[in-house]
């Protein structure tokens, strides 16, 4: 089988959308700023404290504790957002030497296509099979509108490698052994028609 690493961009999978590396920022940064925020104000208002109780104030004053929690916690934050948000761009797929390699986040999957079971493969809605749905996380990375990793199928708790987006269709691929594929190109039904095209020697 010769090598088809240099893959059509149609064929690519569909990057994280705006709106799920929103939800990532929301929930690396704003969130434990906003609980940050509320506990400097419950506790400058006396909330929870024993009365009588003196604040250890940074400098002294309120300003400061607030600009100076606010700050260690953002220096925290945000390099894991970054290093996060630069883990979703990879996000993508190769054909090479017989083989399907999926990289996605911090997951790698390389599955040979003599095993996969293309007569069975096929372009679906997830709205119209749930039972294809990818349920808990065995080892993976979820927001809402993208998925990325090793889940259990909600019905069969089968373990899936997903890498899938804020789009319609997937791209659900049967292995014959202990998991299956689900995917979101931009194109599900060209990748199908290749992957038979490029493991048709090998099957038939």
């Amino acid at each position: 089988m010769r090598n088809d690493s240099a893959i059509d961009a149609a064929l690519q999978l569909v990057p994280a959308s705006g709106r799920s590396r929103t939800w990532l920022f929301a929930l690396c940064v704003l969130l434990p700023l906003a609980i940050t925020l509320v506990a400097l104000v419950a506790a400058a208002q006396g909330i929870g404290t024993p009365a009588g109780t003196k604040p250890n104030l940074i400098g002294g004053s309120w300003p400061q504790t607030f600009a100076s929690s606010l700050g260690v916690v953002a220096i925290i934050v945000v390099p894991v957002w970054l290093v996060l948000d630069r883990l979703m761009r990879r996000h993508e797929l190769a054909l090479d030497n017989g083989v399907l390699d999926l990289r996605s986040t911090l997951y790698h999957a390389r599955t040979p296509l003599s095993g996969l079971d293309l007569d069975r493969a096929r372009v679906i809605d997830l709205d119209e099979h749930a039972e294809l749905r990818p349920g808990m996380k065995a080892n993976g990375f979820a927001l809402p509108g993208f998925r990325s990793g090793w889940f259990f199928r909600l019905r069969d708790r089968r373990k899936t490698f997903v890498a899938i987006a804020d789009g319609r269709w997937k791209l659900w691929l049967p292995v014959r052994g202990d998991h299956d594929l689900l995917l979101e190109p931009r194109d599900p039904q060209r990748l199908l028609e290749r992957l038979r095209e490029l493991a048709s020697p090998q099957t038939r």
